[in-house]
C-alpha cells in the first residue's frame, strides 16, 4: 500500500523501499559526450560514474559478466578531449549493452574525472545564466 502512494506521489516505482534497493556509490552522468573503446573497437557511452561505465554494443559483442579488460573512455569537452584508460570488469551484459565497473583508480585516473565533472558541471552553470 505505501508503495502505492509512493508511485502515485512520483516518490518510487512501486516497490515498497525501492529508494533503498536503488542506492548506488557513485552518481551516473548519461548524456555527455563520449565514447569507450575496447579493443579496436568503439563504442558511444550510456552514463559513467567515478565507479564504472556503461556502453551501446552491438548483439554480437561477445562481451560476457565477469569479463575483465581494458577500456579506454574518451571524453569530449569543448576545448579538449580527456583520454583514460583503465582495468574494468563487466557486472552486466545484455543484447545491446555492457556494464562495467573499474578497478580501483589510481590518482591520475581519479583527476582525468574529476577534470570532467568540473566540465560538466561548468556547462551547468554557464547555461542556467544564459536563459
Amino acid at each position: 500500500m505505501i508503495g502505492k502512494i509512493l508511485a502515485l506521489l512520483g516518490l518510487g516505482n512501486g516497490r515498497y523501499n525501492s529508494m533503498a534497493n536503488n542506492r548506488r556509490k557513485h552518481v551516473r552522468h548519461p548524456g555527455f559526450p563520449a565514447e569507450v573503446i575496447v579493443g579496436n573497437r568503439a563504442y558511444g557511452v550510456r552514463d559513467w560514474s567515478m565507479g564504472g561505465v556503461a556502453f551501446e554494443t552491438p548483439a554480437d559483442a561477445r562481451l560476457q559478466a565477469g569479463d575483465r579488460l581494458q577500456v579506454t573512455l574518451k571524453f569530449h569537452l569543448p576545448h579538449d578531449t580527456i583520454t583514460l584508460e583503465q582495468q574494468a570488469r563487466i557486472t552486466r551484459a545484455v543484447k545491446r549493452g555492457v556494464a562495467a565497473e573499474f578497478a580501483p583508480l589510481p590518482p591520475t585516473a581519479r583527476r582525468k574525472l574529476e577534470r570532467v565533472l568540473d566540465s560538466i558541471h561548468a556547462q551547468s552553470f554557464i547555461e542556467s545564466q544564459v536563459a
